[in-house]
């Protein structure tokens, strides 16, 4: 199970606890790749808190924990004039719907979850303080220690007095005046459809075709499918537990584009994947041992347990046959002196190529 948080104000908040559910939107857009490649890692089960925007004279602060429905499908689309409703003053076009899972009637403000120093620096919100300073993203994975810490502040907060647990049927909503959460006695149902569709392999043939960039719709893929098709195994792992895309290290605002956590023999592995729509460049172990150092507890020391032996450097890419022979030779030669310095897991090389419009075809490839 995962965590996520979605952003709302003092407008949207009411809609979204009337009414059960969660959502991102890009300003007037009724379409947006990369938001969409962010909601769909959500999957039936998973945790949302809900980060409320701070104002002038007004505090922030994180409120929750709700819970993703089980729906099929579980990411709904919503465009044109639906997607301002039901009274939310701004476009929200991707959703999820919730129910209530352990929900506090008070919140966390941003100065205890983000600004207040811990005893180590390890226990900062780095997720979401990266994200502070990259700007607005709405759908934000936590990695799962920062989770448990927002959910024991907010359990702290409330001294462990749970207003809404799993099977209340009745409402929720949203006092402004004393900024909580506060129970009301029904709950409406949810007004729109709750229907999506979108193709994103034919989508990505599109884009081959015109010689267009679609490494987005490539993370889309992934994400709409971790944990479920098999066939991305080898390059999430098997027994998935946890993943999530676009995770920010560092203050350089380098972003991995896929974070996977797989249970092993030998404990969790972490796979730190990088995804190209070009045949992959020998500059990319760059990219790599800049994560693997971020990462690993001799260096950066942002992911507990990480060691040179349970991280895994993963690059997904299109087949290289597409890409000069001179080039490979030294794509082989990076990765051997990356491998050589003995910091992570040798390198996992994964090519992958459109030979239908339905999927992918991803192949592990020996160098």
């Amino acid at each position: 199970m995962a965590t996520h948080v979605f952003i709302v104000n003092d407008t949207t908040f009411p809609s979204h606890l009337q009414y059960m559910f969660a959502g991102t939107g890009s300003q007037d857009k009724d379409k947006h790749v990369s938001l969409l490649a962010d909601i769909s890692r959500v999957r039936a089960g998973d945790s949302v808190v809900f980060y409320i925007e701070a104002r002038k004279n007004t505090r922030g602060g994180f409120y929750g924990v709700f819970r993703v429905r089980n729906q099929d499908p579980c990411v709904h689309q919503c465009a044109g004039a639906d997607a301002v409703e039901p009274n939310l003053g701004k476009k929200l076009i991707y959703r999820v719907l919730l129910e209530p899972l352990e929900v506090y009637s008070q919140g966390v403000s941003e100065f205890d979850a983000l600004d207040r120093l811990p005893v180590y620096a390890t226990e900062l919100q780095w997720s979401l303080i990266y994200r502070k300073l990259k700007g607005r993203r709405g759908c934000t994975p936590l990695l799962p220690w920062e989770a448990d810490r927002l959910v024991c502040l907010i359990r702290n907060a409330n001294r462990g007095q749970i207003i809404a647990g799993s099977g209340y049927a009745g409402g929720l909503k949203w006092d402004a005046d004393r900024r909580l959460i506060a129970l009301t006695e029904n709950r409406p149902e949810y007004p729109l459809p709750t229907r999506f569709a979108f193709d994103t392999v034919k989508e990505i043939l599109e884009l081959r075709q015109k010689r267009r960039a679609y490494e987005v719709h490539l993370q889309l893929y992934l994400t709409q499918r971790a944990g479920v098709d098999e066939s991305l195994e080898p390059i999430v792992g098997r027994n998935l537990k946890w993943f999530g895309n676009e995770i920010a290290c560092g203050v350089s605002m380098q972003k991995i584009d896929l974070l996977a956590i797989c249970d092993t023999s030998r404990g969790p592995q972490y796979r730190l994947v990088e995804l190209k729509d070009q045949p992959v460049q020998p500059g990319i172990v760059e990219q790599l041992e800049y994560y693997v150092t971020w990462a690993s507890q001799d260096s950066g020391r942002h992911i507990p347990e990480a060691q040179k032996w349970n991280l895994q450097p993963v690059i997904v890419a299109p087949a290289h046959r597409h890409s000069r022979r001179s080039n490979w030779n030294a794509v082989i030669d990076a990765f051997h002196r990356f491998n050589d310095a003995d910091i992570s897991l040798p390198i996992r090389y994964v090519e992958f190529d459109v030979v239908n419009a339905d999927s992918l075809v991803f192949a592990e490839v020996e160098y």
